[in-house]
């Protein structure tokens, strides 16, 4: 009887991994699904650009400052 118990619990275990996964897979690979992959990874791209040419930006205004300081071209 304990066996039976035991293989029905995984049983059941299995069937509603099986269940719950199929529909991530099936709402992931549907077009609204896809559609909303491509934007998130749109909005990320978008957002890692924006922060690089910040970050160059600062970087090149400071390097522009230390080599104006060097060559005395403030004076």
């Amino acid at each position: 009887m304990g066996k039976r118990l035991f293989w029905f619990a995984v049983g059941v275990g299995l069937t509603a991994l099986v269940v719950v996964k199929g529909r991530e897979y099936y709402q992931r690979y549907t077009p609204k699904g896809v559609a909303d992959q491509i934007e998130k990874s749109r909005t990320g791209l978008v957002d890692w650009v924006g922060e690089f040419l910040s970050t160059m930006g600062e970087a090149m205004d400071a390097r522009e400052g230390e080599l104006r300081e060097a060559l005395g071209l403030d004076e």
